[in-house]
């Protein structure tokens, strides 16, 4: 049993304030009626235990470094700590301490004598003592959606950034979960962030926009469902999309030929080792395809027609083949078409359409060009490897010319 609690002076009892007395290692003597009221907890029982115990983990160096410098200060830092409430959950204090020694509390040779505030009461009066207007406007300019939600995701309020961002309007959407704002496929990977145990978290989400469009936010969720004020959470937002935009266009432009727009070498390859190693039963048929005629057209009518040929090439490639089929730029005229799970049947299908769409006409800069092209053929199963798919393609596509007199 702990002994009695040296008898405090009068006023200390009767102010409104939470006050708490401990020695200068934290250990409880007295706790006025309001520390009681304010917490929801007994503090009778707690008389010779830590202060510690009911702080948050989190919040104990920046305290124990408080207690260690208030002797030297007439009046302590204000500190803010979140204390344990009679229901199990924390409430946040601002909190500040007094050092008093030579018998200034009685019956103790020192002591810290801490009075403290809710941070949900403070706030109240500030807000009471006429910054409404100024936290307001704050808030409305801010260039960053911020929220307010309850404990399940639904927005208690919204600031008008949400309008510039999304073009809805911020009073419309009050009263919604905020996973509605966002695309089909980050609404569940949403609501998991906001109901895991992490205290904050981060997450990147897609965005309907009123047009049709989305936009990239970057969300910052803070919980605070045991804060006495909010008792829920606080969410952020950033809107990245410039940036996600722009690193889309930098990974297409390291990925694709400038020129065509199809993949380029790199790309291709990569693709091909992806589809060789991921051991498919349908085999995957490689087309060489390499363009007959066209050192002439760049000799004949100049490197400009040379380039509109070849973009069109690209086009007429894309529009022979079948969804899910890849088409890539090796260089020069030289083109390789990539059809995964294609049968060897599939596979001349193809062959023959692309050569039927290349042997059409092309009006380039004024001229009319003709070409043919030359397509060998290469399968997974007969070549394990993309060096071997390629160089058997190839070695095809040179039979094929050879055939026809158009070796260069």
């Amino acid at each position: 049993m702990p002994e009695c609690p040296p008898e405090p002076p009068g006023l200390a009892a009767l102010l409104p304030d939470p006050v708490v007395v401990v020695d200068p290692v934290g250990t409880i003597i007295w706790a006025n009626d309001a520390a009681a009221e304010s917490s929801g907890l007994v503090f009778s029982e707690w008389i010779g235990r830590s202060l510690f115990e009911l702080l948050h983990p989190d919040d104990h160096a920046t305290t124990m470094s408080a207690f260690t410098t208030v002797e030297g200060k007439g009046l302590g830092s204000l500190v803010d700590v979140r204390v344990r409430d009679g229901a199990g959950g924390w409430q946040a204090y601002e909190t500040r301490g007094r050092f008093v020694s030579g018998g200034a509390w009685p019956g103790v040779d020192e002591a810290i004598v801490i009075s403290a505030r809710r941070v949900a009461d403070r706030q109240a009066l500030e807000l009471g003592g006429g910054d409404t207007d100024r936290l307001r406007a704050l808030v409305h300019h801010a260039r960053t959606i911020l929220a307010s939600l309850d404990e399940h995701g639904t927005i208690i309020s919204i600031n008008g950034e949400i309008t510039r961002v999304l073009g809805v309007d911020s009073e419309a959407v009050v009263g919604r979960h905020f996973s509605d704002l966002l695309a089909a496929d980050d609404r569940q990977p949403f609501c998991d962030v906001l109901h895991a145990t992490e205290p904050i978290a981060r997450i990147g989400v897609r965005a309907h926009c009123a047009d049709g469009g989305h936009a990239y936010l970057e969300i910052n969720l803070a919980d605070l469902r045991n804060d006495g004020l909010i008792r829920g959470f606080t969410l952020s937002a950033t809107d990245v999309t410039d940036l996600k935009t722009t690193q889309q266009a930098l990974r297409h432009m390291a990925d694709h030929d400038p020129l065509t727009g199809l993949l380029n070498r790199r790309s291709l390859l990569s693709e091909i080792d992806r589809l060789v190693e991921g051991g498919y039963d349908d085999e995957t048929v490689i087309l060489f395809c390499d363009l007959d005629g066209f050192k002439a057209v760049n000799d004949r009518v100049g490197h400009a027609a040379g380039d509109a040929v070849l973009v069109e090439v690209a086009r007429r490639l894309e529009r022979s083949i079948r969804p899910g089929d890849l088409i890539g730029r090796l260089g020069g005229d030289e083109f390789v078409v990539v059809l995964p799970h294609c049968s060897q049947r599939e596979a001349e299908r193809t062959a023959t359409a692309i050569r039927a769409s290349l042997i059409e006409p092309i009006v380039a800069t004024d001229h009319v060009i003709e070409l043919d092209v030359s397509i060998g053929s290469a399968t997974s199963g007969d070549s394990p490897t993309t060096a071997r798919l390629l160089a058997t393609a190839d070695d095809a596509m040179y039979e094929v010319k050879r055939t026809r007199g158009n070796l260069r």
